[in-house]
């Protein structure tokens, strides 16, 4: 849990305050086939993984994309339930639906206390205010939980859908970090998921593996290979695209060149 306790959310949301409408380039769609997608904070470090046909996708908890290429299709993130983050939602994900994105993902980690922080209720009523009114617009999917034991992670996302009665939910978001080493436990995680929602697509749109660069990209090559081959998987992001970990000075770094399908 070390990679998302260190997220901060004022990081995600400095372009979401602005109510001006984006222009048709700020998202645009793919025309690559893959399922991979980059997490970023700065657009500008995905430059790198933008000639890749697998590369197909991006977010970066926000709800405008700060520059993200066109080449890509932009999936805006309402992050929790706070006025700060649903003043904005609306008029951003409409226009980035009428610019081309396909999906709309809903709070980050809100089994999470340094997170969204939102019980499966309140999560479920928010997301009937502010996600249902998009159904038939675009994709809908379920809050992203962690892959924390007890009352989180799964528990928490079945809580919340039992609780989200009459919601549309086109997909489930799922996050994980452990060692490089627990493979299985990632591809048991993600399929429980695929359970856990009745059979509904799954994106993992955070997971992190801690080890070495070797361990990682033997991590990488192992679950990519699994997920690409997988149905029930939508799409998937590594955790980051940031300077010092899928990038080195601009370029994908050891285990980014992995990620970008180069060695």
């Amino acid at each position: 849990m070390s990679y998302s306790e260190a997220k901060k959310a004022p990081v995600y949301t400095t372009s979401s305050s602005s109510s001006a409408a984006p222009t048709q380039s700020s998202y645009g769609g793919s025309s690559g086939s893959g399922k991979r997608g980059v997490a970023y904070n700065d657009a500008s470090l995905t430059d790198c993984f933008m000639n890749n046909p697998q590369i197909t996708w991006g977010y970066n908890w926000g709800s405008s994309s700060s520059g993200l290429s066109s080449k890509v299709n932009y999936i805006p993130q309402l992050w929790s339930g706070s006025n700060t983050f649903t003043d904005s939602w609306s008029a951003n994900a409409q226009a980035a639906i009428e610019s081309g994105s396909t999906h709309l993902f809903s709070f980050n980690e809100p089994d999470l206390g340094s997170q969204a922080n939102m019980s499966p209720s309140e999560a479920a009523a928010a997301y009937k205010t502010y996600m249902q009114p998009f159904a038939g617009k675009a994709k809908l999917c379920a809050p992203a939980v962690t892959n924390g034991g007890g009352s989180m992670g799964l528990t928490w996302l079945q809580n919340f859908m039992d609780a989200c009665t009459d919601c549309t939910i086109d997909c489930v978001n799922v996050h994980w970090y452990d060692s490089a080493e627990n493979t299985k436990y990632f591809t048991d995680h993600v399929t429980n998921a695929t359970t856990v929602s009745g059979g509904k697509p799954v994106f993992v749109s955070e997971f992190g593996a801690t080890g070495s660069d070797e361990q990682i990209g033997d991590f990488l090559g192992t679950v990519m290979k699994w997920m690409d081959g997988e149905s029930s998987v939508a799409g998937y992001s590594y955790f980051m695209v940031s300077e010092g970990m899928l990038v080195s000075g601009g370029e994908p770094s050891t285990y980014g060149k992995v990620y970008a399908g180069s060695s």
